[in-house]
């Protein structure tokens, strides 16, 4: 056995969707065209153009959600490209495994709300875009898995299948 055989099965989808999840550049650069926040976040809009290092610290926290693997847990805590309240995120990700969910808290609780809600849109967007180019559908919640991957089950299972060989000749 290993460690994926003792997951429960939603945090066997997550860990398959978020080791599946890989957005390619195309995906970013179409999400990078959406340069402004929706409307009822524009006081975050403003927040962030008068901010003098926002980009550094965008440059920043996009490196920590990348080394961290969570731009799915981002986008699983959005409802089109707005983060969601606090205490909904955390309903949404609970049956995330505890190895992404730690990263994930400290960008909740130390990024600028003005730099989240940038590193959110982009994120939300980029990750619909792959999944919809995997799947033909941008939708996905733990509940619908998948469930298995052949490169985290275990094999050491399975029934042995050798060849016996003849070495008396």
């Amino acid at each position: 056995m290993n460690d994926f055989d003792l997951l429960l099965p939603k945090q066997k989808a997550w860990v398959v969707e978020c080791l599946s999840s890989f957005p390619e550049y195309q995906h970013y650069a179409a999400a990078d065209c959406a340069e402004e926040l929706p409307d009822e976040l524009l006081y975050l809009q403003n927040m962030a153009e008068e901010d003098d290092d926002f980009e550094s610290s965008l440059e920043e926290w996009e490196e920590f959600v990348g080394e961290n693997h969570i731009w799915v847990l981002l986008e699983q805590s959005c409802d089109e490209g707005v983060m969601l309240a606090e205490e909904f995120v955390y309903e949404r990700v609970k049956d995330c495994p505890r190895e992404w969910l730690a990263p994930f808290e400290t960008l909740l609780q130390q990024c600028p709300d003005h730099v989240l809600a940038y590193l959110a849109q982009r994120h939300y967007l980029a990750v619909r875009m792959d999944r919809a180019d995997r799947f033909g559908k941008p939708d996905w919640r733990p509940a619908d898995g998948p469930f298995t991957c052949s490169d985290l089950e275990n094999y050491s299972w399975k029934k042995a299948s050798f060849e016996v060989r003849n070495y008396a000749r």
